[in-house]
């Protein structure tokens, strides 16, 4: 596969807190690197394949997804849990869109462990649970991504993200909690997609939990 990014950032010194990583028109075949804190958008067509890798293993990958031909009919946590009849996401599942119409199947999956509750990190969250700043967000980048597609950010919500790779526990006394990934280097993930889609993806840079093991890392996305 040809390696179309390879490229590391380091922290930037104004207030945009967005790395970007190039937009590519209906994904060709080949592996995109996306450096740690970095994002992704592009589109897949109906039958392509796209693994997500975590290449140093610890490693969150938030992704939301929408149709090319309707974006308002977007990728539901909440449909595909209750159309699936499955709390997590792993191999041969199917992910649904806000009107159940199939999205994504799993074809192959290492690691098992995925957050489909929905959500992802934000300016917002990060100031109500930490007392920060400005700080890199999932929730930022995928906005970049969705602007780089020319789709409406106001649509994006915490129910069209899922967390790939990401560990919450969810306890007996009904508490749930942030816990370090399990994924191993090498780990991968394969969907394929059951329409033309838009995707964003985002390299968590959470930091404050233990969402990436307190170390944010690098992804590869292999497109087939």
């Amino acid at each position: 596969m040809t390696n179309l990014i390879d490229r590391h950032n380091s922290e930037p010194e104004s207030t945009d807190m967005t790395i970007t990583a190039p937009f590519i028109d209906f994904a060709v075949p080949g592996t995109i690197h996306v450096p740690a804190r970095g994002r992704l958008a592009l589109k897949l067509r109906k039958g392509q394949k796209m693994t997500i890798t975590d290449v140093k293993g610890q490693q969150v990958m938030d992704m939301i997804a929408a149709m090319v031909d309707d974006p308002n009919e977007r990728l539901s946590c909440m449909f595909s849990r209750v159309s699936s009849g499955k709390w997590d996401l792993n191999e041969g599942y199917t992910v649904y869109s806000t009107k159940c119409t199939p999205m994504l199947n799993v074809l192959h999956d290492d690691n098992g462990t995925h957050n489909m509750t929905g959500g992802y990190c934000s300016q917002w969250s990060n100031a109500i649970r930490y007392g920060t700043g400005k700080t890199f967000t999932c929730h930022d980048n995928l906005v970049g991504d969705w602007e780089e597609l020319g789709l409406d950010v106001e649509k994006i919500s915490p129910d069209m993200c899922i967390s790939l790779f990401m560990n919450i526990a969810h306890h007996a006394d009904g508490t749930m909690q942030i816990q370090e990934p399990t994924t191993k280097p090498g780990d991968r993930i394969t969907f394929e997609a059951q329409e033309d889609l838009y995707i964003g993806l985002s390299n968590c840079p959470e930091e404050h939990n233990p969402c990436n093991a307190f170390h944010v890392t690098e992804m590869d996305v292999t497109i087939e």
